[in-house]
């Protein structure tokens, strides 16, 4: 499900809340997603930090074919990520996912996401993301660029 928060909260006030785009979403951990121990195993919590960026901006209409032929951009990709674990899940929860854009510069933004079981908080991570454009050297295939008024209005929530 996707929100749209009041874009007249200030993004410089506090970097952990959300002031754009936010989205929650819920999703059963399988057998598969856990390791010998039987928790989940931590890259599958990257795996879904992408997931859920991925449905937040898709869910504001900025899904990767909007941004390809709309915006003549290339997506938005991966520049750094980073988890806090705090709990174990394990095969059986239902993760309750929010994420939310928690910081926006020029050339890109912060996702945090904040997964939860039973109301526990079990993961809290970040992505620092990029929006780029193709450069049409192959020595060097793209390069971040400001994504312009219209996509900045739509991740602040406006």
């Amino acid at each position: 499900m996707l929100h749209r928060m009041n874009s007249a909260q200030d993004p410089n006030t506090s970097p952990d809340k959300p002031f754009g785009l936010r989205s929650t979403r819920q999703f059963a951990v399988t057998w598969g997603d856990c390791d010998a121990a039987s928790v989940v195993f931590y890259p599958r919590y990257y795996e879904w930090f992408d997931a859920c960026t991925h449905a937040m901006l898709d869910g504001a209409g900025l899904s990767h074919r909007t941004l390809r032929q709309t915006y003549g951009l290339l997506g938005t990709p991966l520049v750094q990520a980073s988890a806090k674990f705090m709990a174990p899940s394990t095969y059986g929860d239902v993760i309750d996912a929010e994420s939310f854009v928690s910081k926006i510069v020029d050339r890109g933004f912060t996702v945090t996401h904040r997964f939860s079981v039973r109301g526990r908080l079990v993961v809290e991570g970040e992505e620092v993301r990029v929006w780029a454009k193709e450069t049409g050297d192959p020595a060097r295939p793209m390069k971040t660029v400001d994504p312009g008024p219209e996509i900045r209005a739509i991740i602040e929530g406006r």
